[in-house]
């Protein structure tokens, strides 16, 4: 995986192709999923057992702007979010 964004404790990891794993200090909180994810290919469905939220974006640019979203909503200023 590859940190494609950081706030603070959180981390936005592109999975695979189209599968971004939003991440609260090294811990897995959510998934965002964009139009480019194929759930037939070889890796399995990255959508099926998730137990905390899948977020279904358009493209790139939408899952970045999603995990600030996230972010703001769950994070704690001054804690665990950078502002």
């Amino acid at each position: 995986m590859s940190i494609v964004q950081r706030s603070g404790r959180w981390t936005l990891d592109e999975k695979v192709d189209g599968v971004f794993v939003v991440k609260k200090g090294g811990q897995f909180e959510a998934k965002i999923v964009t139009n480019s994810y194929d759930p037939d290919a070889d890796d399995g469905d990255e959508t099926s057992g998730v137990l905390r939220s899948v977020i279904e974006v358009e493209d790139e640019q939408e899952a970045e702007d999603e995990f600030v979203s996230y972010v703001t909503q769950q994070g704690v200023a001054g804690f665990d979010v950078a502002r």
